[in-house]
């Protein structure tokens, strides 16, 4: 039992990361133009 709670706050922390990585990474691609996945070259769209 006690293997489980342990497990379960360790991965609630590491999906809490990885979210926040996605978020940063989305919020990133925003302030550069990025518009998604269509764009060949990122250093293109640079204001």
């Amino acid at each position: 039992m006690l293997g489980f709670i342990l497990g379960s706050m360790f991965g609630g922390t590491v999906g809490v990361f990885t979210m926040c990585l996605c978020r940063t990474a989305s919020d990133s691609d925003d302030s550069i133009g990025r518009d998604g996945p269509d764009q060949k070259n990122i250093y293109t769209n640079i204001k």
